[in-house]
């Protein structure tokens, strides 16, 4: 009986090493290389339809006196956008958009892609000029716009949500937490929790 469990543990053993012989080795690596290998095929697609984003660059407040040579490359960045392709594609890889756009079309949706990420943080760094300097209606009117072409910067979320404090509209604040709600980004529960704190 005392040779009872040894021998039990060492049939499992031989037991589990046959089972695992028979099956190929799990190469993790191997779904993706299969799905990018499928995305690289993938014929180009209409994109024309995509919703570009057209900077309103008459409406947005640009033209704030400044002496900062920061400030006014911003100012430029932002204005600078007005006649370039801008796609919001956070959240996409480029996998994903090859697959669904076609492969032929990637450097064209990478290049409009960053042609967003350059858009939302010249706004988010402007707006920040413009409150150092106490421009707080302009700031907040780059930051609202910001906001609406679905920007994923916390600093943006918690700049707007400080001036609406400010500004004695609180309130407003739950109008920011629904859309980050909106947007498809890996801060979105972080940026929520600390639009959240801002109200208690």
């Amino acid at each position: 009986m005392r040779f009872t469990v040894p021998i039990i543990i060492i049939a499992f053993c031989v037991v589990f090493k046959t089972v695992v012989n028979r099956n190929p080795k799990y190469d993790p690596n191997a779904e993706f290389l299969e799905l990018e290998r499928k995305a690289n095929l993938t014929p180009r697609k209409d994109i024309s339809n995509l919703p570009y984003i057209k900077v309103p660059v008459s409406d947005l407040p640009l033209d704030v006196p400044t002496d900062r040579e920061e400030t006014r490359e911003r100012q430029d960045i932002i204005r600078s956008m007005e006649d370039k392709q801008v796609l919001n594609l956070t959240g996409m890889t480029n996998t994903r958009l090859k697959l669904e756009y076609g492969a032929p079309n990637i450097n064209i949706l990478s290049a409009a892609d960053a042609n967003y990420t350059r858009l939302v943080q010249a706004i988010t760094y402007l707006a920040g000029d413009y409150m150092d300097s106490r421009h707080i209606t302009e700031a907040r009117e780059l930051l609202e716009y910001g906001i609406s072409i679905g920007t994923d910067s916390k600093k943006t979320y918690l700049m707007l949500a400080g001036i609406y404090k400010e500004e004695g509209h609180p309130e407003k604040i739950n109008d920011l937490i629904d859309s980050a709600h909106n947007i498809d980004s890996l801060l979105k529960g972080s940026i929520i929790i600390s639009l959240k704190k801002m109200l208690s």
